[in-house]
């Protein structure tokens, strides 16, 4: 997928309304008919992840506040998914109050 120039894209920070300089924003991933790109802003430093897409309608775009790096969103991309046991894992750690935080952070997979 590629932008043109004219197309409109996230084109202002959330937080201080900075126009982003978008030949900084870093394409995260890609699959067929969408792109994962994380863009951050010059002047305050926020940063966001947004999916643009194509669809049938045109093209898609939403985008996610973060204060993940782009490092961080790129391993984000290549982790396995959570499952509902994982979820249900956790909430349970998190219930017992004499759990630790090291529980969390234990692979449960071999």
């Amino acid at each position: 997928m590629e932008f043109d120039n004219d197309q409109h894209f996230v084109s202002r920070c959330p937080f201080c309304s900075a126009e982003y300089d978008l030949d900084g924003a870093k394409v995260i991933g890609e699959e067929e008919d969408s792109t994962m790109v994380y863009v951050s802003c010059q002047d305050c430093e926020s940063s966001i992840v947004a999916i643009v897409a194509m669809s049938g309608l045109g093209i898609v775009s939403l985008g996610l506040v973060t204060d993940m790096t782009e490092e961080d969103a790129k391993r984000m991309m290549d982790s396995e998914e959570l499952t509902g046991d994982d979820l249900l894992s956790a909430y349970e750690l998190l219930k017992d109050s004499e759990s630790s935080v090291t529980g969390l952070t234990r692979s449960s997979k071999p």
